[in-house]
């Protein structure tokens, strides 16, 4: 299982939007409690069905987006999961943070 990702740390400190729109589809974005992330890696058993990536958030209608292997953001399909089938949503994390709008707090 990979550590928490710093940036997503730094975001969960920051105090910034866990509910918000994005501006790709699947147009929504809520990010799972900082103190769940690992629970919600191991539940949804990334490490056996999409090794090296760590999921953050839901797209609220059964994709997860996660950290890829390469530090791009992807969304992964909850069901298969396989990283065959990502689909790229950021380069960075900064790109990925720029795409967020309409926090719904």
């Amino acid at each position: 299982m990979r550590a928490i990702p710093a940036e997503l740390i730094a975001y969960h400190r920051a105090g910034k939007p866990l509910v918000c729109n994005i501006s790709i589809q699947p147009w929504g974005c809520e990010f799972w409690p900082l103190n769940e992330v690992i629970e919600y890696n191991e539940d949804y058993q990334v490490a056996e069905f999409a090794p090296g990536y760590f999921g953050f958030t839901t797209s609220g209608g059964g994709e997860m987006f996660s950290l890829s292997p390469s530090g791009r953001i992807v969304c992964l399909a909850f069901v298969g999961m396989n990283p065959k089938e990502e689909l790229l949503v950021a380069e960075t994390w900064q790109h990925f943070e720029g795409m967020l709008s309409n926090a719904l707090r």
